[in-house]
């Protein structure tokens, strides 16, 4: 039931601002004036909720003129009709805004895709080139005894990780106190996450362009192959022949990564190498990969997209069909190389979705705190999933969608709302314009 006004307390709440998709969220408030109390929930929900909470609601925006949402409509239609190469990109939204998304991408032969592509498809192009070996959360908090974390903001873009996953207070097939911690990527002493230092076999400090080759010499020792252990400059070859040796034994050895902070080009490469690593483990004893994602709903919308035209992002209804392309499709090179003529982006979750400054006709359904420098040529503010409006969220696993509900009505259309009218006005303008 759609409220109008915030109850004493809501449990269970599904947190939409990280990947994790935290669903034990527990919100209270004083009064309708009050601050907000979030139970369970991480510093960055926290803030987010906090601050879409205060945000102000804003009307429809042309050219940052305030009008009616019929006006802003009509000029969206207006748009999307002369449009020729038209690109939808953003797409921070829900499981209902990306099915709408791709209904008005399929009527007006648009590109779409997400504003979190460069990390999505350094695990999508592995997938797709080799496959991989992965788990799930729940399975890694429950059989996991040897983890092995690669980079060092995994816990930053993931703040309850360590809590719900890694050391969580108990597992079902291990003694969480025994759990083992292997740490390898740029880390400094105090980046080490407070919550592990007791349970850390190994750091292994190395930049992130480094991991790849640290992981291909891993694969050659645990096959029992000749190598050159001491390769890579300033790591001892002693403790690569260790942690071989101890990712051997392990009765569940799990790699943790977030492609996110792997921006280096050929990143996948490296993804490609863990995931292989896990492969060579798993002749002899048991190894999974738990790769981090979901942040601004990349896992949702990929999920949905794959679902119904078959491919993942960055597939596009210019021709008959959708037709996939990752490397042609990628939204910036599209922006770069004038290969569009009108920009659609949504951004109804807050946390980065910003929408590029571009002088194509720009069309923005946004969230209430969404601020953008300059004016697009039309803004609509959309509701947020799970706090405006109730939907469906994959976490970062994508082993199942998790509902979101619903804290407050401030009478804010969800993106799927505005896609569907958008679609609707341009169906019947088509009709009136086919002749007898």
């Amino acid at each position: 039931m759609w409220k109008t006004e915030l109850t004493a307390s809501t449990d269970h709440l599904t947190c939409p601002f990280c990947g994790l998709a935290c669903d034990d969220l527990q919100l209270e408030h004083q009064d309708s004036n009050g601050p907000i109390d979030i139970r369970n929930g991480c510093e960055t929900a926290r803030n987010a909720f906090t601050q879409l909470m205060a945000a102000e609601t804003r009307p429809p925006m042309i050219a940052g003129r305030p009008v009616a949402l019929e006006e802003a409509l009509e000029r969206c239609v207006s748009r999307l009709r002369e449009a020729r190469a038209p690109l939808f990109g953003g797409l921070a939204t829900d499981v209902n805004g990306m099915r709408a998304a791709l209904s008005l991408a399929d009527q007006c032969g648009a590109l779409l895709d997400h504003v979190n592509s460069d990390a999505l498809f350094r695990n999508q192009l592995v997938q797709q080139d080799s496959g991989w070996m992965t788990t799930t959360l729940t399975e890694a908090r429950n059989r996991a005894d040897l983890v092995v974390l690669i980079g060092s903001q995994w816990h930053e873009r993931f703040p309850r990780l360590i809590e719900r996953v890694l050391s969580p207070p108990e597992a079902l097939f291990t003694e969480t106190s025994e759990r083992r911690f292997v740490l390898i990527g740029p880390y400094e002493s105090q980046a080490v996450p407070a919550e592990l230092r007791g349970c850390i076999q190994n750091v292994i400090q190395i930049e992130n362009r480094q991991i790849g080759a640290l992981a291909g010499l891993l694969r050659g020792l645990v096959a029992g192959r000749p190598v050159r252990a001491d390769a890579i400059p300033d790591v001892n070859a002693e403790t690569l022949l260790t942690l071989a040796e101890q990712l051997k034994s392990a009765r569940y050895a799990l790699f943790v990564w977030s492609a996110a902070e792997l921006d280096f080009p050929h990143a996948e490469l490296t993804v490609q190498t863990l995931s292989e690593l896990v492969r060579d483990l798993n002749q002899t004893t048991r190894a999974a990969a738990l790769p981090l994602a979901g942040t601004l709903g990349d896992i949702t919308v990929n999920q949905v997209c794959t679902w119904q035209s078959g491919y993942p992002l960055r597939t596009d209804f210019q021709q008959q069909g959708p037709r996939y392309d990752p490397m042609l499709n990628r939204h910036q090179d599209i922006l770069a190389r004038n290969e569009c003529d009108l920009l659609l982006w949504i951004a109804a979750i807050p946390g980065g979705g910003d929408p590029p400054s571009t002088d194509y006709p720009t069309l923005v359904l946004g969230h209430p705190g969404l601020l953008i420098e300059r004016p697009p040529e039309v803004f609509i503010p959309v509701g947020v999933p799970g706090i405006d409006h109730p939907g469906h969220w994959y976490r970062s696993d994508a082993a199942c969608p998790l509902p979101l509900g619903q804290i407050r009505d401030l009478g804010l259309p969800s993106v799927a709302q505005i896609l569907t009218q958008l679609g609707q006005r341009l169906a019947q303008t088509a009709q009136e314009e086919t002749p007898c």
